[in-house]
């Protein structure tokens, strides 16, 4: 099962969390300073020891598909718990995921759905 770390909260710049995959692999999802539920929220693969790292996932949650994602996301999550944050729900719907390509299936899968 993967490795979910701490949730980050920079009130200047946003917030992220890192997940560590069964695969090995790590990725980072970020969501930007923007409000409590607006604003970009990304999801981007560590590399090279965390020095760099390749976006694979971008949503507007100030646009209608990210809300519309967001709101499929949280939809069954308890209000005012962690999982009915952007962080938070994301990290819970990609923390099974074994693989970068897995991820990218899922976040490909929530963009049809949108």
């Amino acid at each position: 099962m993967a490795k979910v770390g701490q949730f980050v909260i920079d009130p200047g710049a946003g917030s992220y969390c890192q997940i560590t995959l069964d695969s090995g692999e790590k990725i980072v999802i970020s969501h930007e300073k923007g409000g409590h539920k607006g604003g970009p929220l990304t999801i981007e693969v560590s590399r090279f020891f965390g020095l760099s790292s390749a976006r694979i996932f971008r949503c507007d949650l100030d646009a209608d598909e990210g809300r519309a994602a967001l709101t499929q996301l949280t939809r069954d999550a308890r209000p005012g718990s962690v999982a009915a944050t952007p962080l938070g729900a994301f990290v819970e719907y990609l923390k099974t995921s074994r693989s970068v390509a897995e991820v990218k299936t899922k976040c490909a899968a929530l963009e049809t759905k949108r």
